[in-house]
């Protein structure tokens, strides 16, 4: 379970350090279309690989219902980013990682001493990890920046929820019926207002790791969703360390304990 939540992190780490890139360089609405539509494309590949029929029931609304959260919070989180640290845009995280907290502890998922600090310190890793530093942008632009990363973590947790619920039927499906809603909703935005194309690598590449992570994420989440959801929340720790490391962005102190705390969190839950 842990090593899939860790995955989960990766990939959705490594998706946002490079929809933060992009974003910077080219219209949002470029980065979430392009990487949408190639999310579909690779989940809808992997069902027909696999070559399992779809459930129709009722399980399959929560995925449906995910893909049309989940599109609106990505778009929120790449605007996000552009008006400020692709890294840090405000503590969205630790709000993205309560609300699957709080809807596994009211389906009664409980734990021991040892999970439940493990879930208090990735919380407050996480915050930390995200916390918003003083900087020389404009305050009206990076209010802005952290009202749209406070959408986006409510996007995500509710993302989280969802796809955890449609999993129960069939997790791949669960993917497909989610991505394929928003690639179909982000190939209407193309209609609708015509951004400037792009087929960059960098732009499939945004999609290719949500995918993965979506699967690691369900994989983890397939007994209890609380600890797994946590551990996935992880990922602005990753997109920082990737920052750090690619773009030289300097590492504030308070990001640094945020780090050092994710990963005793995840120590804690490995017991």
């Amino acid at each position: 379970m842990l090593v899939a939540a860790v995955g989960a992190a990766a990939g959705w780490g490594v998706s946002d350090f490079l929809a933060g890139m992009l974003s910077r360089r080219l219209p949002v609405l470029t980065v979430l279309i392009g990487s949408n539509v190639a999310a579909m494309v690779l989940a809808l590949l992997a069902v027909a690989v696999r070559g399992v029929a779809p459930v129709w029931d009722a399980r399959v609304w929560p995925a449906v219902v995910a893909g049309l959260v989940g599109l609106p919070a990505m778009g929120l989180l790449y605007r996000a980013m552009r008006d400020g640290s692709p890294a840090v845009v405000a503590p969205v995280a630790a709000v993205a990682a309560l609300v699957p907290v709080g809807w596994g502890l009211l389906h009664g998922e409980r734990f021991g001493f040892g999970a439940g600090l493990g879930v208090a310190c990735g919380l407050a890793g996480v915050t930390l990890a995200s916390w918003p530093v003083p900087s020389a942008e404009r305050r009206r632009t990076r209010q802005l920046a952290n009202l749209c990363g406070l959408g986006a973590a409510l996007g995500f947790g509710a993302y989280f929820v969802l796809l955890h619920e449609a999993g129960a039927a069939d997790q791949f499906w669960a993917i497909a019926f989610a991505r394929t809603i928003e690639g179909i909703v982000g190939l209407f935005l193309a209609l609708v207002f015509r951004p400037r194309a792009s087929i960059r690598f960098p732009v499939m590449a945004v999609g290719a790791s949500d995918v993965l992570a979506d699967a690691a994420f369900l994989a983890s989440a397939a007994e209890v969703l609380t600890p797994a959801a946590v551990v996935a929340s992880l990922y602005p720790a990753v997109t920082l360390v990737l920052n750090r490391s690619f773009l030289r962005e300097r590492l504030h102190t308070v990001h640094l304990y945020g780090v050092i705390v994710a990963v005793l969190s995840v120590a804690c839950l490995a017991r």
